[in-house]
């Protein structure tokens, strides 16, 4: 895969409290303008493992360079679980282990398909999954699960997976595109702050696009935002020095 299929683009996450950011979100963009995630390319390339392998080696590039030019920036990189089940992306994990203090791989809501079955070796898919985040974490690499309670991440997910969890990330934006009431989301808003709490993980609160949200999740106690009010995914120029 040439270098010039894809770029990274980056959105911050906050701490409204310090009003500091705290990272950033690794977001895949192709070249086109303007730039836009390649849903179907990706596909493509989740679903094939030469692809993926190849896909894996570009990104790997890129991360690098990265993570070395910033070097105090914490950098959230998205998996897919079908992404795990690939024997070259448990090599990828151990080839960027230096880099472990500074990313974190997020685990998005992608289902899994059934029709990988040589790196399964007789296990289930999800016991499977599992095995990998297990891998992950002995790494030393924190782990978030993205967009609980909106999809494949549900509630009984993020049981199975909490042992290896540092963070969960719920988005207002997708339950608005449900057409959930503030009165839901709200009640939603609050198991999952609780989930959070009793599990001793991070919270970030996704989709905020105004000062009203934000000051709203401020009083109950959510600090870790990000969404458009903060800033839109950029390209590199947005990263900070120390």
């Amino acid at each position: 895969m040439s270098s010039v299929c894809l770029q990274l683009y980056y959105q911050p996450k906050i701490n409204v409290d310090s009003n500091e950011i705290i990272g950033y979100e690794i977001l895949l963009r192709n070249i086109d303008h303007p730039p836009y995630y390649p849903a179907a390319k990706m596909e493509k390339i989740y679903h094939n493992r030469e692809k993926h392998s190849h896909f894996l080696v570009w990104l790997k590039k890129e991360l690098t360079r990265v993570l070395q030019e910033y070097p105090s920036n914490s950098l959230s990189v998205n998996f897919s679980p079908r992404q795990l089940l690939y024997p070259e992306t448990k090599q990828f994990f151990s080839e960027m282990r230096k880099f472990c203090d500074q990313l974190i791989v997020e685990i998005t809501e992608d289902p899994i398909l059934l029709d990988i079955t040589e790196e399964i070796s007789g296990k289930s898919i999800e016991d499977s999954v599992i095995a990998a985040l297990a891998f992950i974490k002995e790494l030393g690499y924190n782990i978030s699960l993205d967009d609980v309670g909106t999809g494949q991440n549900s509630f009984e997910r993020a049981l199975e997976y909490v042992p290896y969890l540092n963070q969960i990330k719920f988005s207002i934006v997708k339950c608005l595109k449900y057409n959930a009431s503030l009165e839901m989301i709200d009640y939603f808003l609050k198991a999952w702050h609780q989930f959070a709490r009793e599990n001793h993980l991070e919270i970030v609160i996704e989709g905020i696009e105004d000062q009203e949200t934000s000051k709203m999740l401020v009083e109950k106690g959510m600090l870790l935002q990000q969404g458009y009010y903060f800033g839109k995914p950029a390209a590199e120029r947005v990263l900070q020095s120390s």
